[in-house]
């Protein structure tokens, strides 16, 4: 608490003066960061795309472009022009508006397979990391395994095997529902050891014995002392998770793997590649798309890392 001093008459005063809390002293050292500003900003800036798209797109994205489309520029291969900013796709859609579509899709994908993985993953960590012994061992050799597992192998053989029919449970789920469980389910296998290694270490700290000592449950530590102080790792870890899920889907989509009832930018990435030597911006386009705001999401998590730790930055 600090003071800051008035004058009341002949006698000062010291009245005491409201300190800043530690989100509000993260966020100024953020606001210090012009690249965290900038690619906050342009994060920001994708969010409201995905939110409000359809009051901007100027064709629907699943439809062939209207009118004269060969006289304006339109058809199959159309170039980019006044009337269709971004071309049109080998069979006339307006890749505008695909791309604008697309932008929910991609963050979708990205946003809850990361909660996916982190909650499996934080769940694992903070009973491995609090409870040690044969807890910790067991789960950490499953955790181990995730590791070790190829995800694009075994990501390919699962939705091979679902689109198949022989995981009858996930049949009614759409390819791009599917994708983004698969790739929650197996992204948590390193935050899991990250928040294991910082339970540990919160959970040997001597408030945390004088609260075991007046009789709290583990379930109470674990939720309101120990996941409090290891929330940071898990904040830090989860903007990569996300670029790292909007890449993965759109690599699954590129091989062939995306949902083609669904607009992505991994699709769009796809479906250009057919002609890239005629018509390379058919990729190029979606491509720097989706290398912009994994590049924006990485770097503002690094700026949050370092205002959430400076110590980090020396």
């Amino acid at each position: 608490m600090t003071y800051e001093t008035k004058t009341s008459g002949a006698t000062p005063t010291l009245k005491p003066k409201k300190s800043k809390s530690e989100w509000v002293i993260v966020f100024d050292r953020i606001k210090r960061n012009q690249i965290a500003l900038v690619s906050m900003y342009y994060i920001l800036f994708n969010i409201m795309i995905a939110i409000f798209f359809p009051l901007f797109i100027p064709y629907d994205p699943k439809s062939y472009a209207p009118g004269d489309i060969q006289r304006f520029g339109g058809g199959a291969y159309g170039r980019p022009n006044l009337k269709f900013p971004a071309g049109t796709s080998p069979v006339g859609f307006d890749v505008y508006s695909q791309l604008l579509a697309g932008t929910e899709t991609s963050l979708l994908v990205g946003l809850f397979a990361t909660l996916i993985s982190v909650i499996i993953g934080t769940a694992v960590g903070l009973l491995a990391g609090y409870y040690k012994g044969w807890v910790e061992e067991v789960l950490m050799r499953i955790t181990d395994i995730f590791l070790t597992l190829p995800f694009l192998i075994m990501a390919l053989i699962l939705l091979a095997a679902i689109k198949n029919g022989e995981v009858p449970v996930l049949s009614n789920l759409s390819t791009i529902q599917i994708i983004t469980l698969i790739l929650g389910f197996f992204g948590w296998a390193g935050l899991a050891r990250l928040v294991t290694a910082n339970t540990k270490q919160v959970s040997n700290l001597e408030y945390i014995d004088a609260i075991r000592l007046i009789g709290a449950r583990d379930r109470r530590i674990i939720l309101i002392h120990v996941l409090p102080n290891v929330l940071t790792s898990i904040i830090i870890l989860s903007a990569l998770l996300i670029g790292g899920a909007i890449l993965s889907e759109a690599g699954l989509a590129f091989l062939g793997f995306g949902d083609p009832t669904t607009v992505s930018w991994g699709t769009l990435v796809s479906n250009g590649r057919a002609q890239f030597n005629s018509y390379p911006e058919q990729a190029l386009i979606p491509g720097f798309t989706i290398f912009f705001l994994v590049l924006a999401i990485n770097l503002f998590g690094d700026a949050v890392r370092d205002a959430l730790d400076p110590k980090l930055k020396e």
